[in-house]
């Protein structure tokens, strides 16, 4: 049976978005502040494109979560490219979450290096680099980028 390069790509599209939706939730509906790191930097993200392009205005709503999909919609043209290289044989659902935490870690780091050079703060420096080292290493971990190829294989 021939690969499907679309549609493995649409499936790890709409995990990696549902993943993005649901670290963005997390900032609202849990009450422990670590859990709500990714779903502050991805409304920081979105700000920071506000202020590139100007404001959303009327429509932030809908341009927000026009971002999110588009997050996820990276994050799976990343770690599709990424599976497309290693050849390994990863569960699908493991691939689009890798994504998401692929794109949101690196949101993470970008706002970290925003800081380091934008103020004499090392408190926000240190959680949001932390955090954003922490998602990419589970994100690794999830498209099987570390690990012997039949431990991966095997799931």
């Amino acid at each position: 049976m021939a690969y499907n390069h679309l549609g493995s790509y649409v499936r790890d599209a709409v995990v990696a978005t549902a993943v993005v939706v649901g670290l963005y939730g997390l900032a609202f509906g849990v009450q422990f502040q670590p859990f709500q790191i990714p779903g502050y930097l991805l409304i920081v993200g979105f700000d920071m494109v506000e202020g590139v392009f100007g404001s959303a205005g009327a429509y932030y709503d809908v341009l927000f979560y026009g971002y999110l999909i588009g997050l996820g919609l990276i994050g799976a043209g990343v770690v599709h490219m990424l599976r497309a290289r290693t050849h390994k044989s990863v569960p699908g659902w493991r691939i689009g979450v890798a994504g998401a935490l692929v794109v949101v870690g690196v949101l993470s780091l970008l706002f970290a290096l925003l800081v380091l050079f934008g103020s004499s703060r090392l408190d926000p420096v240190l959680i949001t680099g932390a955090t954003g080292l922490i998602l990419l290493a589970v994100a690794g971990w999830l498209a099987g980028v570390f690990g012997r190829q039949d431990a991966v294989a095997s799931e």
